[in-house]
């Protein structure tokens, strides 16, 4: 994308984000620490609610959202018609390249490469397939240096249930912290057959150097056993390099 059509954030912008809490509100205080260079990504886009926050915070970088159901990319490349540094790709990352079996959901936000028809996970979730199709599959690792990508100020995933095998497939940019900032859905429960749950993601990303900036459990059982939330990850480099140094009690 051309220099001369980026913008400069708005700080009123990132001071009402950052108002809202949450993930949303943790990813722009760390916004206002980037180095503001790479792109930014959005796997899973759906509707666009968190892309257009990470619009926002970041109108000065190129973004590319990833979403794998046709529709909901018409939608996006209409929804976002308007800004001149997004772009949509129609494809679902994965620890493998290639193609796969995609459920798009009765409740389309639910649609996940994984089913749920397993007596542990239908015990959890609430939505069913409602049409199977297929989708082109690409590791992050492929598909970013096929896209001349080289560093990721900031990335969002929530992929219901692929988020573990979207960061086995960006090893390479794991491993040598390229990736500044990163927002994920987790699962301690599974609400898809044979999904790997939060303990498991944690692993791989502090075998890489990643630190939790921040956790934020969102639903629970009846019986108040954590269903599923969302995390804020931070490279060790980018805690050593850009994050404030802390002011310790």
């Amino acid at each position: 994308m051309a220099d001369d059509i980026l913008l400069e954030p708005k700080p009123k912008h990132r001071r009402q984000i950052i108002a809202r809490g949450g993930p949303v509100g943790a990813l722009a205080r760390l916004s206002q620490y980037s180095e503001r260079n790479g792109v930014v990504l959005d796997v899973g886009v759906n509707r666009g609610t968190i892309a257009l926050y990470l619009a926002r915070l970041y109108s000065d970088l190129p973004i590319h959202l990833i979403e794998p159901i046709p529709e909901q990319c018409r939608y996006l490349e209409n929804r976002f018609a308007r800004f001149p540094t997004l772009r949509v790709h129609q494809l679902a990352l994965s620890d493998r390249n290639g193609t796969s079996e995609f459920h798009v959901a009765d409740h389309v936000g639910s649609s996940s490469l994984y089913t749920n028809s397993g007596n542990e996970a239908s015990r959890h979730s609430t939505h069913v397939t409602a049409e199977t199709i297929t989708v082109d599959l690409a590791r992050l690792d492929d598909w970013a240096a096929a896209q001349d990508i080289s560093h990721v100020s900031c990335m969002k995933i929530d992929a219901q249930g692929s988020e573990y095998a979207i960061l086995k497939g960006a090893e390479r940019l794991l491993s040598t912290q390229a990736i500044d900032t990163l927002m994920l859905e987790w699962f301690s429960l599974p609400h898809y057959d044979g999904v790997p749950l939060l303990e498991e993601i944690l692993g791989l990303l502090r075998g890489h150097g990643y630190w939790i900036y921040d956790i934020f459990p969102s639903k629970r059982l009846s019986n108040g056993q954590l269903r599923y939330g969302d995390a804020v990850f931070i490279s060790d480099r980018f805690r050593r390099e850009c994050l404030p140094a802390p002011v310790l009690a």
